[in-house]
């Protein structure tokens, strides 16, 4: 797979330019602090098909008091996202329509200043959803991920066996107010072949290497056109991470 360099936001938007203009097609992004991370779903990590059931379940019988807004009992799909927002492992990866927000995440670690220089190179995956789909003898569609097609690659996550082997791009369907911010979309995943490795790829991923000496310039262009912690993780958590990465204490 041929791989360009990033050094900038200007030379993510070229980049971003080209994908549009010479296929005339939605690309979605995904911003990864390593560049040899495999694209796979955190469940599909070193878990068993077993703990992904017990995650699932667990997370569905204790959600109920602690968020105002769970997924109906039978809605698999939007329990399934609420769970990756959440960073339970899932069945799910995570890709935005915005290539800003993938560069934040490519990023991510440097956003407090008192993080150390970085020590390796960052990258931003590209993918194009519809041929992605077509290649897994899917229709070249944009499914909402609770779209009846793709139920018996979700309804394992909880319970049953998957019957099927195959990786599915999915728009999120908005019930979590970081699913809007982050602009998200998933691939689910039944087969354990990572993204990058499946047969073909190169007909519908892209990936872009930021150099090690370019990581920190583009943080600070991210953080310049105001995608900030507080505001991709638009709750508590996410605004108290950013005002303590942004202020450090003066003695000690």
């Amino acid at each position: 797979m041929q791989t360009e360099k990033i050094r900038s936001i200007a030379d993510l938007v070229g980049v971003v330019d080209a994908l549009i203009r010479d296929t005339e097609r939605i690309w979605w992004f995904r911003g990864q602090a390593k560049p040899e991370w495999h694209l796979s779903p955190s469940i599909m990590r070193g878990y068993s098909r077993e703990q992904e059931k017990f995650f699932s379940n667990e997370f569905f019988v204790r959600a109920n008091l602690r968020y105002a807004n769970c997924p109906p009992i039978e809605d698999f799909a939007g329990w399934l996202a609420l769970m990756q927002h959440y960073r339970v492992p899932t069945r799910l990866l995570d890709w935005s329509y915005s290539p800003l927000v993938a560069a934040f995440f490519a990023t991510a670690f440097l956003q407090s200043s008192a993080q150390k220089e970085p020590d390796t190179d960052a990258c931003i995956w590209a993918i194009q959803p519809s041929e992605l789909n077509a290649s897994q003898e899917l229709e070249r569609l944009l499914y909402p991920l609770s779209a009846r097609t793709l139920q018996d690659m979700i309804t394992p996550s909880r319970i049953g066996k998957d019957k099927t082997s195959r990786v599915a791009a999915a728009m999120a369907v908005e019930t979590d107010l970081r699913m809007l911010m982050q602009q998200g979309a998933f691939t689910v995943h039944s087969s354990e072949t990572p993204l990058d490795l499946m047969d073909g790829c190169d007909d519908w991923l892209c990936k872009y290497i930021i150099p090690r000496d370019s990581v920190r310039r583009v943080a600070w262009e991210v953080k310049l056109l105001g995608c900030r912690l507080g505001d991709v993780f638009p709750d508590l958590d996410g605004l108290a991470g950013e005002l303590t990465s942004r202020h450090q204490p003066v003695n000690g």
